[in-house]
């Protein structure tokens, strides 16, 4: 073989192999690249994997986060509404009990006479004649103080009491309250002086029930389970009033009824607001001042009512919290005149 032939196999054979490496290097990239992203797809995948598991991780700790809080709300609400509903029954219990220290007999009334009226020892005896002609006294003496007997030993267990407030068919029967020297002494207490949510109905500072004054106003809470001065709330209805126009309020001076003359919504105003105070309105001076006050409970009255008050008439007026708004000062007012015992 010449050397051009050499040279000319040499140079082929340098060409075969270029082109084979070519080829080969080629495949190799593409197998590469392939593998590649192949690599990236299940990288991408796992990525996307993983972000998934950590949306579902976090998913899952939000909503057990809010299980917990909305179990903690669930319990803490649970718990204070055993509470409000025990405390409720407690403060029940004791203005029942509070009902069975009334005195109800009538003054000279003899309790076997009346359990049993021919029994010999009621008759026959002219010392006890004589002791049945004379009347017992409505009063009795309270620690040098005279109250109606009924409350004697209502007054006697505790001196703030001043009297007894009662709607037929209502759940409002309960002991009234006065303390001038501390108005709110029973905001939030019972008649025994203890911590009570539902506090004891009381008369305000200015109500003095020894003049007695032109106005005197009670308050007391409105509570969702329809005790203390929920029901007065029902005055808003036409019905309602027709068939309760009359509230007892017997205090431990003397027995009073009255009839209702208006009900409405009313506002505790801020210091230096326009509007109308039902809650300063309690000696009226003159005819004018009672008539203006008459006016303004009668026009804001969303009931229409058969009674009218004039100047000299004794009021009296319940006061409470609205369902909605009572902490902006909204309230809901009955305004009755006393016609008699």
């Amino acid at each position: 073989m010449n050397e051009k032939e050499d040279f000319e196999l040499k140079q082929n054979t340098d060409n075969v192999f270029t082109e084979a490496d070519a080829n080969f290097v080629r495949e190799s990239v593409n197998k590469a690249k392939e593998e590649e992203r192949s690599h990236r797809n299940r990288t991408d995948e796992f990525r996307q994997m993983m972000k998934g598991a950590e949306k579902k991780r976090r998913k899952n700790r939000v909503l057990n986060i809010l299980l917990v809080v909305f179990a903690a709300v669930f319990l803490v609400s649970g718990f204070f509404l055993v509470r409000y509903y025990i405390a409720s029954h407690n403060n029940q219990k004791l203005v029942d009990s509070l009902k069975e220290m009334l005195d109800t007999e009538e003054p000279g009334e003899n309790p076997a006479e009346k359990e049993n009226p021919e029994t010999p020892s009621s008759k026959d005896k002219s010392s006890e004649k004589e002791e049945k002609s004379t009347p017992e006294s409505p009063f009795v003496n309270v620690g040098g103080k005279l109250v109606l007997r009924k409350f004697g030993k209502i007054y006697e267990k505790n001196p703030d009491f001043v009297g007894w407030l009662s709607i037929e068919d209502t759940s409002v029967d309960y002991p009234v309250m006065y303390t001038p020297y501390d108005e709110e002494k029973y905001l939030r207490k019972n008649y025994d002086g203890e911590y009570a949510l539902a506090g004891t109905l009381f008369l305000a500072a200015d109500s003095d029930p020894v003049r007695p004054a032109t106005n005197l106003i009670i308050y007391g809470h409105n509570m969702k389970d329809g005790s203390m001065f929920s029901d007065i709330l029902k005055y808003k209805k036409q019905d309602f009033y027709e068939e309760h126009k009359l509230i007892r309020f017997d205090t431990i001076y003397g027995t009073n009824t009255y009839e209702v003359l208006a009900a409405f919504p009313g506002q505790i105003l801020e210091m230096g607001a326009e509007g109308f105070r039902y809650y300063t309105f309690f000696n009226a001076e003159t005819a004018e001042d009672f008539n203006d006050y008459i006016e303004n409970v009668t026009a804001l009255s969303v009931i229409r009512t058969t009674a009218e008050a004039a100047f000299g008439d004794e009021l009296l007026t319940l006061s409470t919290c609205e369902n909605v708004g009572a902490n902006e000062g909204k309230r809901f007012v009955v305004v009755a005149k006393r016609i008699g015992e």
